[in-house]
C-alpha cells in the first residue's frame, strides 16, 4: 500500500476568529433590538398590573363602600416585573402608579398612572400617553 496524501482535517485558527467575528457583529445588531422588546414587554405587565390593581379596587369598594387607603402585597406583587406600584386614597378616590425599577428605569414613558375614573396618564415621560398605554 502507499501513503496517502490527505489534508489535515478541522478548522484553522484564522477560520475560527472569523467565525466568531461575525458571531460578535451580529449579536451587537440584535442586542438594541432584544432591550427594546423587553422594555414593552414590562410596560405591558405594568399596564395590565394597573388594571387587574384597578378592578381589585373596584370589587373592594363594592363590599366596604370605600376604596382601601393601602394595597395588600399580595394584590400587586408580581414576580420578575421591574416596575414598582404604588397608591394614594383618600376613600373616595385613588390614583395608582407603576413606577420603573432596575433594568426598566430610564424608560421612554416614565411612570404610569391609573385613577379611579379610567384616566390613564405617564410622568416624565418622552413620549405621548397614547404611545405608552398602547400595545
Amino acid at each position: 500500500m502507499s501513503p496517502r496524501n490527505t489534508l489535515p482535517t478541522g478548522w484553522t485558527l484564522l477560520e475560527l476568529l472569523m467565525v466568531l467575528g461575525l458571531m460578535g457583529l451580529c449579536a451587537s445588531l440584535a442586542w438594541p433590538s432584544y432591550q427594546a422588546l423587553m422594555q414593552r414587554s414590562q410596560r405591558s405587565q405594568a399596564r395590565v398590573l394597573l388594571m387587574q390593581t384597578a378592578h381589585w379596587l373596584e370589587r373592594s369598594a363594592a363590599v366596604q363602600g370605600s376604596y382601601p387607603l393601602v394595597l395588600p402585597s399580595s394584590v400587586w406583587q408580581q414576580e420578575g416585573l421591574n416596575y414598582q406600584l404604588s397608591l394614594v386614597s383618600d376613600g373616595v378616590h385613588y390614583v395608582l402608579t407603576a413606577s420603573p425599577w432596575r433594568q426598566q428605569t430610564g424608560d421612554a414613558c416614565g411612570s404610569f398612572t391609573l385613577s379611579d375614573t379610567g384616566a390613564r396618564g405617564v410622568r416624565d415621560a418622552r413620549i405621548s400617553v397614547a404611545d405608552c398605554w398602547s400595545p
